[in-house]
C-alpha cells in the first residue's frame, strides 16, 4: 500500500483458507463480479487461490494482472504473458535447515508440519521438491501435511518419541476443529509452542514471537508486497509489466524470550545478523 504510487486502490478479501473449498466457486463469481463493476486498470492477485480462481478469467479478458505470494508455478493456473507479472514465494527450507545446524550440530531429524490446504501442496512441489521425506546436509527431512488441529497435535506430541530434534511450521491457516471451524493461526501457534516437545521454528515471521516459534530463516510477506507493488508502478509508468521474480534473500528472527526458554545461545554471528523480538 505504501509502495503504489499516486494510484486509489480496493481491495476485496476472498478469505479462502477460513472458507470451505465447497464455497470457493460463490467467493470466485463474487470477487469477479466486484472487479467487473470497479473495473480497475490492474488486478494485484496474493496468493495461489486467488490466482487459481480469478486468473484465468481475468488472462482472458486481458486485465493486467501481477500476483504475488504465489508458491506453485504460476503456469498451473494461468497462461503466462505479457499482461502478466509477478513474485513467487519460496520458503527458503535449505537455508533454514543449515541455520538450524549451527544452533544443533548434533541435529539428525527435521519434521516440516503444514495443513493440507492447496497453498501447502504448492510449497511441498516447488520449494521441497515434491518429496515428503528428504536428506538434507546430513539431516533426515520429513514433511507432513495435516487437515485438522487434532491430527496437527498428535502429530506435534509424538515428536520426541519419534526420535525428532527439531519441528518448523509452515502454512497452518486452513487447520479444523472438530466442528470443521477454522482454527486461527495464533491459537495454532501458540498450541504448538507450548506442547512441542522439540525446539520450534517458522518460515513466517507471524508464527515467531513470545508464546510462539523461537525464530527461523523467514521469507517476507513486506517484501512480496514491496515487489509486487514496484511492478505495479512500473506498469503505470511505462505501460509495460516486468518480469516474474523470486526474491531469496530471506531474513533471521528470533524471539528472546524463546532463545532463553529453550535455553538456547545462538551463535553472535547469527543474533547479529538477526532481528531480536521480546
Amino acid at each position: 500500500m505504501d509502495t503504489i504510487a499516486d494510484h486509489s486502490i480496493l481491495e476485496y478479501e476472498m478469505d479462502t483458507k477460513r472458507q470451505p473449498t465447497i464455497d470457493f466457486d460463490k467467493i470466485a463469481k463474487q470477487a469477479l463480479a466486484f472487479i467487473d463493476m470497479k473495473k480497475p486498470k490492474l488486478v494485484v492477485l496474493a496468493d495461489d487461490n486467488a490466482l487459481k480462481l480469478l486468473g484465468p478469467t481475468l488472462v482472458e479478458q486481458e486485465v493486467p494482472l501481477v500476483f504475488l505470494g504465489i508458491n506453485a508455478n504460476p503456469r498451473h493456473y494461468i497462461r503466462l504473458n505479457k499482461n502478466v507479472s509477478g513474485t513467487l514465494e519460496r520458503p527458503l527450507l535449505k537455508r533454514s535447515i543449515l541455520m538450524l545446524h549451527d544452533l544443533f550440530p548434533e541435529m539428525k531429524k527435521l519434521k516440516v508440519l503444514m495443513d493440507s490446504n492447496p497453498t501447502s501442496y504448492a510449497i511441498l512441489e516447488t520449494s521441497f521438491d515434491d518429496k515428503f521425506h528428504q536428506k538434507i546436509s546430513g539431516v533426515e527431512v520429513e514433511i507432513s501435511l495435516e487437515k485438522t488441529f487434532n491430527d496437527w497435535k498428535i502429530n506435534t506430541e509424538s515428536l520426541k518419541d519419534n526420535h525428532y530434534d527439531a519441528l518448523i511450521i509452515a502454512n497452518y491457516a486452513a487447520l479444523t476443529d472438530d466442528q470443521k471451524q477454522n482454527v486461527s493461526l495464533d491459537e495454532v501457534s501458540e498450541w504448538t509452542s507450548k506442547n512441542t516437545p522439540v525446539p520450534l521454528f517458522a518460515f513466517w515471521g507471524y508464527s515467531i514471537g513470545k508464546g510462539k516459534a523461537i525464530g527461523g530463516l523467514i521469507i517476507s510477506g513486506v517484501q512480496q508486497g514491496v515487489d509486487a507493488a514496484k511492478k505495479v508502478n512500473q506498469y503505470f509508468m511505462t505501460g509495460k509489466l516486468p518480469a516474474i521474480t523470486t526474491p531469496v534473500r530471506g531474513s533471521l528472527m528470533f524471539s528472546e524470550y524463546e532463545l532463553k526458554r529453550w535455553d538456547i545461545e545462538a551463535k553472535s554471528k547469527i543474533l547479529n545478523n538477526s532481528l531480536i523480538l521480546e
